[in-house]
């Protein structure tokens, strides 16, 4: 009868076990990537445990811990990132990976940090509800469409819900002038060609966060009753010094040059992607933050602006208002566990949080 050991790993001593496993099972496994966001990330490094199949005296399985501080009604706890589960694909049906979770959640207790949270893919969301997850909420994905004829077929049939006008916008669409036509249209109607200005801001797009970004952090950090820091360091950690993708910066700034909001982005086969975005609560504020990265976009000759995000009202709100469609079914959901948590915690309203694919593991 097979059997598999569960171990748990460290991330420096153990590389050469774990990233042949990642870079079996993982696109985005990288060298580069592993150095990063296991041994390097500014909250510690990683947890890691490894599944070891008796038989072969091999490791054929991982599973990875990784550090986050989460402010919950302004008080901060450390939390864990439940992220790159890869079990081999010849041993899935036997048993190591429920092992694994198993495993991580027993050593959960004693440590400094109060909960796990992950976005898993929908056949480890299974197993993950089944040892006792549970589910904060399902993703949105919005996507406000720019230019017709750079989007990917996928958006366009999750954006148009009339199965004959998607026919014919696929029609129209394969046709270079016609597509022009569309746009007219589309144009028209988007809402950051029509608005003005109402209060005093200036556009920044810094290469790195700085100083002004702690700042700003402290003020818009009470916002919210749960979401993850957002200090210089954190986000130059996130986003400048990944290897994974390069990322934008994008800010608005008020009369005395002080940060008011931004937007931290990537482009991708003509698409614009926005991971994070956080302001200070007003409705003008948020209005320009969106006015005015749309329109750079828009200069930028992109397709479409992609947002997946889970949260509160407001935003979603706000985005519709700036032409965005909502895309409910995207099969992505946020889940958490804890030993103490119970089914009354705020960590289960998914209108408690403030969260972007850039707050999920990478």
């Amino acid at each position: 009868m097979s059997r598999y050991t569960i171990i748990e790993a460290n991330v420096r001593r153990n590389k050469e076990d774990i990233l042949p496993i990642l870079k079996r099972n993982l696109k985005v496994a990288s060298t580069q990537r592993y150095e990063w966001n296991y041994e390097n990330c500014p909250y510690g490094a990683a947890r890691c445990w490894l599944a070891k199949y008796e038989n072969s005296n091999s490791f054929v399985g991982s599973a990875a811990l990784f550090p986050r501080k989460i402010i919950i009604n302004g008080e901060p706890v450390y939390a864990e990132i439940a992220g790159d589960f890869a079990v081999d694909k010849k041993h899935r049906a036997y048993g190591p990976a429920l092992k694994l979770q198993r495993e991580i959640q027993s050593r959960l207790r004693n440590t400094r940090f109060k909960f796990i949270y992950g976005v898993p893919n929908k056949s480890s969301k299974t197993l993950f509800l089944k040892i006792g997850y549970q589910e904060i909420g399902e993703f949105k994905l919005f996507i406000k469409i720019l230019k017709t004829k750079y989007i990917p077929k996928e958006y366009l049939s999750l954006s148009l819900r009339s199965k004959m006008l998607l026919r014919v916008m696929n029609f129209l669409t394969s046709f270079m002038m016609l597509s022009l036509v569309i746009d007219i249209p589309i144009k028209i109607i988007s809402k950051e060609l029509r608005y003005k200005k109402t209060f005093n801001y200036s556009v920044e797009m810094p290469e790195f966060f700085d100083d002004r970004f702690d700042a700003f952090w402290e003020k818009v950090s009470k916002q919210f009753n749960i979401i993850g820091e957002r200090t210089s360091n954190f986000l130059n950690w996130r986003y400048k010094q990944s290897s994974f993708q390069e990322y934008g910066i994008f800010c608005i700034l008020d009369d005395k040059k002080n940060i008011a909001g931004y937007i931290v982005y990537y482009f991708k086969d003509n698409m614009c992607h926005i991971v994070d975005m956080l302001f200070l609560t007003s409705e003008n504020i948020l209005d320009s933050l969106l006015a005015e990265f749309a329109l750079y976009v828009r200069a930028n000759g992109m397709g479409a602006i992609v947002i997946r995000y889970l949260g509160n009202r407001l935003l979603e709100e706000k985005l519709k208002e700036f032409n965005f469609f909502m895309i409910k079914k995207i099969d992505m959901h946020l889940v958490t566990y804890s030993p103490n948590l119970s089914s009354e915690s705020n960590l289960l309203d998914k209108k408690n949080w403030h969260f972007f694919a850039g707050d999920n593991d990478v």
